[in-house]
């Protein structure tokens, strides 16, 4: 019988990285060019964003924790605490904070994102 082999966990960190880079990337795509009021009028683009904050979290609680410890520039309490932050804050509230979030936080973890998977294995 064969066994399955272990991937290699720095493919995995590779394949997460990759995939909350891919998450962020959409939220700043939906989000370009809308200013506050934009942004809560349109429900769609706040589902759409509430779907890739949710999915950037869960990727960062999928990893080991070893390796998001590699990456100590994250916030990585509050990438785990996305998918909480927007399945749990009243509207209104929410609107302001996921807003913060996307016009401050958001480019910044994109960046550390982006110079993690430029960084050679």
């Amino acid at each position: 019988m064969r066994h399955a082999q272990t991937p290699n966990p720095h493919l995995l960190k590779r394949v997460y990285l990759e995939q909350m880079q891919e998450a962020a990337r959409q939220v700043l795509r939906y989000t370009a060019g809308m200013d506050f009021a934009a942004f809560t009028a349109d429900t769609r683009t706040q589902d759409a964003i509430s779907h890739n904050l949710h999915r950037l979290g869960t990727l960062a609680a999928a990893m080991h924790p070893s390796l998001r410890e590699e990456l100590p520039e994250l916030d990585w309490r509050s990438i785990l605490d996305l998918p909480d932050l927007v399945g749990h804050l009243h509207f209104g509230i929410q609107d302001e904070i996921i807003w913060d979030l996307i016009q401050c936080t958001l480019p910044y973890w994109l960046v550390v994102l982006e110079e993690a998977l430029e960084r050679p294995s």
